[in-house]
This record gives structure tokens, sequence and C-alpha cells, in this order.
């Protein structure tokens, strides 16, 4: 039977494959077969009937970089990382892992997924998390709080400030200093491994709509609340050549959402 219930898992890979991905990239496949299901109410793992889920973890990613599951099959699994085959030919039918299920993302008819892998001491549940300073400010950057403090917040008078020394009376002269060209910004997107340009899609979109599709397509696990936001500003600077993101246009919104979407998901 599969497994058709939210939560965290305890089992093992019935049978497993190194396969490549949609977008060629090499991914491990892995039969999961439920013994065990964290109960919150008990606050502990419950013992339940066998029921299985196939996992499809991708382990790299765009320029040939590792992703997260790529590190928790070397924890899980004791790999290397140095060999596909040897992960392929490995027996780990033994190893007892943890492994998150929650519905599919790109798929609404109520099948189940699975997140990622951990090891079986792995704290079951995920705890209340906050941003650093950095994040914060990402956030205060992305929603305008931080512009509209700069422009409330009164700048504050120097007191006691030394006077200035006499001015000479050698004519000086004073250069400007050269005005940058204004550049710009282009966005070329890549088929992985390819050298020619992928055809660039149009459209048009809301700020709050492109973050709310952005959220959506690419989960936590994937890409933090914290990078998620740094990702945006940086996005809004490549496509329209500044923070001020109040001007953006539908289209600009619309091109910042597909350049997350298009660095952040392999496939």
């Amino acid at each position: 039977m599969l497994i058709d219930k939210v939560g965290t898992y305890l089992g093992y890979a019935l049978a497993h494959g190194v396969d490549e991905s949609s977008g060629g990239y090499p991914q491990l496949v892995l039969d999961c077969q439920a013994t065990h299901w964290y109960d919150p109410d008990v606050e502990g793992y419950v013992e339940v009937e066998p029921r299985e889920l196939r996992a499809w973890l991708v382990l790299y990613g765009k320029d040939q970089k590792p992703l997260f599951n790529c590190d928790s099959a070397k924890k899980v699994f004791g790999w290397d990382g140095l060999s596909f085959q040897v992960l392929a030919e490995m027996d780990i039918s033994q190893t007892r892992f943890m492994f998150r299920v929650s519905e599919n993302t790109y798929k609404a008819d109520g099948s189940m997924q699975v997140d990622g892998i951990d090891v079986d001491t792995a704290s079951p549940t995920r705890n209340i998390s906050s941003l650093d300073t950095k994040g914060l400010q990402a956030l205060d950057a992305k929603f305008g709080l931080a512009k509209v403090a700069k422009k409330t917040t009164p700048k504050a008078k120097p007191t006691g400030a030394p006077k200035p020394p006499k001015a000479s009376t050698k004519k000086v002269e004073t250069l400007k200093p050269p005005r940058p060209a204004p550049t710009t910004p282009s966005v070329v997107l890549l088929k992985p491994g390819v050298g020619a340009a992928k055809e660039e899609k149009t459209g048009n979109t809301t700020r709050d709509d492109a973050w709310a599709y952005i959220s959506e397509m690419i989960p936590e696990r994937a890409l933090s609340e914290e990078d998620r936001a740094v990702a945006w500003n940086e996005a809004i600077e490549k496509i329209h050549g500044g923070p001020d993101d109040d001007t953006l246009t539908g289209e600009e919104w619309f091109q910042v959402q597909e350049l997350i979407i298009a660095d952040n998901i392999p496939f």
C-alpha cells in the first residue's frame, strides 16, 4: 500500500538506483518502506503497517553543484560522493533512515511525495525559526520597509564639530567624478550543459503573485525564506537595475519570477 498521510516516517529502502532526472541531472531513486510514523500527539514514533512511497532525490544541479539531497545521501548511507556507480551498487537495505512526506507539489491529485531523507536519529519536528539580521534586512528591502524608514527617519545634526581650516588662496581645480554610464540589465537563461540560449518566456504578473508563485514552486527545504528574500532582491537588481521595486512593470515582475525559478529548479 502507498503512504497516504503527510508526516515524518522511519523506514528502509526496499530498492534503490541512480538515474537521470528529466533535466538530465543525477538523481537517487528510493523505494521507501515506512515502519514507523511520528505521532505529534504522543511526541514519538508509533509502529505502522508497512507502506511504501518512491522518492526521486536530485543530487546535482546547475553548474554541477551538489544539492542538499547529495549531502543527505552521504550522511545517511555513508556514500563518499566520489562515484554514482558506487552509490548504485551499495547495499543500503539494512540502513534505517528518516524521511518526510508532503502533498505532491506538482500534482494536485492528493498524491504524496518524499521531501528528503535524514538519519533516523534526526529531529522529527521542525522548530520555529527566525531570520538573522541579514535575513531581516532582506525582508525589509523586499517589502519596502527599509525605504520607508530611510525617508521618515530624521538625520541627526552633528554637534561640537571642529571649525574647518581656512581656505587656501591657491586656486585648486575640482574634478567631478565621472558618472557611470547607465546599463541595461539582461537575462539569458541557458539549458543545462548547452551553450545555446534557452527561449525566454514572456508574461505579466504582480509582485504579490510572483512571490506566491515562487513560494509554491520552490519549497522551503530547497530555498529557505532568507535565501528566497536574497534571491528576490538580486533578481530585481538584474531585471530592473535597482532596488526600487515600486516601479517594476508587470512584464518585469514576470521576468523576476522566471529568473528565480530557473536558478533554483534544476529541471
